[in-house]
């Protein structure tokens, strides 16, 4: 008997903090080994026991090491910088214990690392973008590099390609389109009771499963949700997602927008959740705020779990949310806007239903 041929990848995400690339990372690299490719995931040790927990759930190996991930602030930066060399040569001396075939660079055009690691092993490399906002001096270097560093490309989104390939030379290179996935398959989406707490709010229920971070633009919801309180509209925003140590003080200035609004009873925070899908159900109309996206994923399984969306328009949403057919599209960072769409949808119980 010949002994099946499989296709060993190393997936390098610098990011070890749960979120949507780590559940892409976990759900594709279990569908893979039923096609014979076998996926070691190599993560940061630091902020990642949720992640590599998720792993194991799943049967996928991984190599926890000692990377720092870049940050906005001074010291988070210089640290970057300096653990930057010493970080290339631990996944370089990872990649090389074992025979890998490719190397797939999961964390965007930031994680630079793994990519060089990958170069200086030989090794043929995969970069997946899956972001549309960095800063002009990260997009500057990923542009000097990528092409000298990576075979083809991932996109979560063709806004993706826009921001990061769009250059002649980049362009040129093998580009594949792959949306952030959801497993409909899956049994909390035929079995799972809708989430207890959400679903003994009063009104109707809002709900954004998003981390607590500028980037999720939770202050224009909660600005939305002032103008709706205002109009006399009875709702309750129901906010699922972590505060990681670095955005506690964005958190504290939610809550004191939230005070300030008079939203106390209107708006709930619940922290991080295992598996969102319950709190999908409890909902009547699912909302994204963001700032930046490119393909997210819990919009997805919002309108997986037949949920009417609001979204603003970031990455590819609206080639999928439908504007009067399964939801709207709304500009990003304006609070009236997102305001007037929940309120469509909050007054019409009927549009929700054939929405969803």
């Amino acid at each position: 008997m010949v002994e099946e041929e499989r296709l060993l990848v190393a997936n390098i995400i610098e990011e070890g903090r749960w979120g949507g690339p780590q559940k892409r990372i976990s759900l594709v690299a279990k569908a893979l080994r039923d096609l014979a490719v076998e996926t070691v995931v190599i993560l940061p040790q630091s902020d990642s026991l949720r992640f590599q927990e998720a792993l194991r759930k799943s049967g996928v190996s991984f190599v926890a090491l000692r990377l720092t991930r870049l940050g906005r602030s001074a010291s988070a930066l210089s640290g970057y910088l300096l653990s930057f060399v010493p970080d290339v040569v631990r996944i370089h001396r990872s990649l090389t214990k074992r025979p890998y075939d490719l190397v797939h660079i999961s964390g965007g055009a930031w994680q630079i690392k793994g990519a060089l690691a990958a170069r200086w092993a030989g090794i043929p490399v995969i970069w997946h973008l899956n972001d549309t906002k960095m800063p002009r001096v990260v997009a500057a270097v990923f542009s000097f590099l990528a092409p000298r560093l990576a075979n083809a490309y991932f996109v979560a989104a063709d806004r993706c390609r826009v921001a990061y390939l769009s250059s002649p030379r980049l362009a040129a290179f093998p580009c594949h389109l792959v949306p952030a996935p959801v497993d409909t398959r899956a049994t909390s989406f035929m079995t799972c009771a809708p989430d207890a707490r959400i679903s003994a709010m009063t009104g109707v229920k809002i709900v954004s499963v998003a981390n607590i971070n500028p980037v999720k633009g939770l202050d224009t919801l909660i600005a939305a949700a002032a103008i709706l309180h205002k109009a006399g509209h009875q709702f309750t925003v129901a906010m699922v997602g972590p505060v990681f140590d670095t955005q506690v003080d964005y958190f504290s200035s939610l809550k004191r927008q939230i005070e300030q609004a008079g939203l106390g009873e209107r708006v709930v925070f619940l922290g991080g959740v295992e598996d969102a899908v319950p709190c999908m159900k409890a909902a009547d109309i699912y909302v994204c705020s963001s700032v930046a996206e490119a393909s997210p994923m819990t919009v997805w399984e919002a309108m997986a779990a037949a949920k009417p969306v609001v979204s603003t328009d970031v990455g590819d949403v609206a080639a999928y949310v439908r504007p009067g057919e399964s939801g709207y599209v709304v500009p990003v960072a304006d609070a009236e806007a997102l305001a007037e769409a929940i309120a469509i949808l909050m007054t019409d119980a009927g549009k929700r239903q054939e929405f969803g």
